[in-house]
């Protein structure tokens, strides 16, 4: 069996605050060791059910954040800036037949209270990205794309509000951990690793012991993929991007009627979006 796992870093376990989170700040080591063992967990209880394949995708900011030299052999890692990926946190999931899919460190979407650093794939760009009407986040979204390729998500780890947003959109069945409690954006009660990482192993096993009972996350097609940016400059370079219609100042609407190829244009919207031009042609 062949599963991918898509990596991100904020719904790891014991991570809590931006310092652990990007390259540039003092615990950001610390913090991409912890997610490094939490995707190790994942990965034993894939091996223990079976998994012959596993392809790692690091998810986060740099994407180039877990420690190859500490990942366990059994897996392959996805790795690198997310300017070369056209795919963002699915890179590599469209070249093989994958039969599962696991979400490890997972974040609850833009504008949830009581969540670890809630935001929707670019906090910084984006306010709100809705399918069908429906607000939905990385967990959602990710899923969706996936069930378009045929692979149905079997577990998602995160905090409290990520566990009930993933029950949410991918129903009871789903296995999932939840890791910590959040106390506000930045605080949480966290269990240790010694506690999440058995649980984080046993239920990636059970899950893919279980896949039978899997289901595909698929809304109504074509998908009316929208997003709203935090700016009108931001939607101005969004707009430029083949593929899209302006709806409003901030809005804008992925066209398409195949969700791999709309994700990837959402994900190049994005890009353009983030990009700020030089001071001296502002």
């Amino acid at each position: 069996m062949k599963v991918y796992v898509s990596v991100d870093i904020e719904g790891i376990t014991g991570v809590v605050h931006g310092d652990m989170m990007m390259a540039s700040e003092r615990e950001y080591d610390r913090g991409r060791r912890l997610m490094t063992g939490d995707a190790n967990a994942a990965i034993e209880g894939l091996v223990d059910a079976g998994a012959t394949e596993i392809l790692v995708s690091d998810g986060h900011g740099p994407m180039r954040n877990i420690l190859i030299e500490e990942l366990h052999p059994a897996a392959r890692l996805m790795t690198g800036a997310g300017e070369a990926r056209d795919a963002c946190q699915l890179e590599g999931a469209d070249v093989d037949r994958f039969d599962a899919a696991v979400f490890i460190g997972y974040h609850a979407m833009a504008r949830t209270p009581g969540a670890i650093h809630p935001h929707t794939i670019a906090g910084a760009a984006v306010a709100e990205l809705r399918i069908n009407g429906r607000p939905h986040g990385e967990t959602g979204l990710n899923a969706a794309v996936l069930g378009s390729l045929g692979i149905p998500v079997i577990l998602v780890t995160g905090d409290t509000a990520t566990v009930a947003e993933a029950r949410a959109f991918l129903g009871d069945g789903i296995e999932t951990v939840a890791v910590k409690e959040a106390r506000g954006r930045s605080a949480a009660i966290c269990r240790p690793p010694a506690a999440t990482r058995p649980e984080i192993r046993e239920a990636a096993a059970r899950a893919l012991r279980n896949l039978g009972n899997a289901r595909l996350y698929a809304p109504d097609r074509p998908l009316r993929l929208e997003l709203d940016f935090n700016t009108m400059p931001q939607c101005d370079r969004a707009a430029r991007i083949a593929g899209v219609e302006r709806l409003g100042p901030v809005t804008l609407r992925i066209l398409g009627d195949d969700p791999w190829q709309q994700y990837q244009t959402l994900w190049a919207a994005i890009r353009n979006a983030l990009y700020e031009p030089a001071g001296w042609l502002g």
